[in-house]
């Protein structure tokens, strides 16, 4: 008998899919691989996600800020851990004391991390970020930025620079390959100026499948260990499975006649009578507004309910008319399983990594493995149960 969970909203996430991608990944490059679980995972819960690939042999996390970091190392979650955004000044020591590597793209940050380091009576080590093209973060690729953090590094003692980094814009492949070459070339330039750097990357996901030449020591993957295949990578011959459904419960059924309007607003006014199920998820879910008005639908006794209305923060309500026996209680599938992450993401007018890692702490989430369950995570009230 399964464990019971409170089915307003809920995630069911296959950890066994998780390490299968993540051994798919490990398969396609001779390069370390660095599972990045930012944002929660992509939604899935970054806790168990990390468990999860540590139990398959993963020794190197990245992060997108301090708070992430630190969470993962609450957790028991050892090994390598990357902050690939800056980090607050607050959090910089503890970071350290954790032994959680650093992100600097100045040499303000150089000087920063080197006192928290100092503070922290341990080392702190370091990855420079570079902007190659990409304009968000990170030293520029010139002789002149060179030369500050050649001037720059014995003027910090406390801290180590391990490695070098920069992030694909993954516009067009001669794009691409110019800031691979920028990165490079700024590689060189430290190299002339004494600063030798041997942990060099920039390839994500995309970069996994693309380039495979850009390896170098490392790769960062997130989207593709989620189940997001790489765009333009359908002809290749590996496996990469999606993690996620998303589900939730009718809460109530109505028989609504032609010319009412339903939920907020009056966009959509019922041309029929029609059944109209009420479901227990809203955007405050991480159910998309922009799906309202018959732009989603939602899988209900294995066929599509358009949504009809709004979707409200905490409820939404879809049209039944044409798929009998839909009683309260019924589980509804909003993304995954017969939903892909495409076409939802091709409903939403976005990308599929935003679709799956705006959903919220609301939803339970419930991991399986070998489709049993194996623990049951309640953000809200902050509970955990797992199953041997």
């Amino acid at each position: 008998m399964e464990p019971t969970f409170t089915k307003r909203s809920w995630l069911e996430i296959d950890l066994t899919a998780l390490k299968a991608n993540y051994r798919t990944a490990c398969s396609l490059t001779a390069a370390r691989v660095t599972c990045v679980v930012k944002s929660n995972a992509y939604g899935h819960g970054a806790v168990r996600v990390a468990q999860a690939l540590q139990e398959a042999g993963c020794a190197s996390f990245a992060v997108s800020c301090a708070r992430e970091a630190l969470e993962l190392r609450r957790a028991g979650i050892t090994g390598e851990m990357l902050v690939m955004g800056l980090c607050d000044a607050d959090r910089l020591e503890d970071c350290i004391a954790q032994g959680v590597t650093l992100t600097a793209a100045s040499t303000d940050d150089l000087r920063a991390i080197d006192a928290a380091a100092a503070a922290a009576h341990r080392p702190a080590e370091v990855h420079l970020k570079v902007n190659t093209g990409f304009h968000r973060l990170g030293f520029d690729c010139t002789g002149a930025a060179a030369d500050a953090i050649a001037r720059a590094l014995p003027e910090v003692p406390h801290l180590r620079v391990a490695g070098l980094y920069s992030h694909l814009g993954l516009i067009t492949e001669a794009r691409d390959t110019m800031q691979h070459d920028s990165l490079m070339t700024m590689h060189r330039l430290l190299a002339a100026r004494g600063v030798t750097i041997e942990d060099v990357h920039i390839c994500d996901s995309i970069g996994l499948v693309r380039y495979p030449a850009w390896h170098h020591s490392r790769v960062r993957v997130g989207a593709l260990l989620f189940g997001v295949r790489p765009a333009r990578s359908e002809h290749m011959p590996y496996q990469c499975l999606e993690t996620l459904t998303f589900h939730t419960q009718v809460a109530q059924v109505h028989e609504v006649p032609a010319g009412e309007i339903v939920g907020y607003g009056d966009d959509m006014i019922l041309t029929r009578d029609s059944r109209i199920a009420t479901l227990c998820v809203g955007y405050g879910d991480g159910y998309p507004r922009h799906l309202s008005n018959g732009a989603g639908k939602v899988l209900l006794h294995g066929q599509l309910a358009p949504v009809v209305g709004l979707v409200c923060m905490d409820q939404m309500m879809v049209d039944v008319t044409d798929i009998p026996g839909v009683t309260p209680g019924d589980d509804a599938v909003l993304l995954g399983g017969g939903i892909s992450y495409m076409t939802y993401a091709d409903w939403c007018h976005t990308n599929r990594n935003e679709c799956i890692s705006i959903l919220s702490r609301r939803p339970v989430r419930v991991y399986r493995e070998q489709g049993r369950v194996v623990t049951v995570l309640d953000s809200l009230l902050d509970e955990r149960r797992d199953f041997t």
